[in-house]
């Protein structure tokens, strides 16, 4: 059964949260702060390869301040809500 949106962890894999591995990534999951993190060492702090010592910021909670809601996401097909029909100032 799929992992109801509101337990899934956004930052995916590197948290723990395989729900969407294999398929690749879910429509929540936060790709800027994944890619900030394991380009920073965050694989090498989990003890995959290296050592800690080669990723001295691995550990480090890197974000793009970007907040990710599930309240964004519908459960059926295509998951994304309607968009914000233009400016608001229109």
């Amino acid at each position: 059964a799929p992992t109801a949106i509101a337990s899934q962890n956004n930052l995916g894999v590197i948290a723990g949260d395989n729900a969407g591995y294999p398929n690749g990534r879910r429509p929540g999951d936060d790709v800027v702060d994944i890619a900030l993190r394991v380009v920073m060492g965050k694989l090498i702090t989990l003890g995959l390869f290296g050592t800690p010592s080669q990723a001295p910021a691995g550990g480090a909670a890197l974000t793009d301040g970007a907040l990710v809601n599930v309240s964004m996401f519908d459960t059926t097909f295509p998951f994304l809500k309607t968009p914000i029909p233009g400016s608001p100032s229109n």
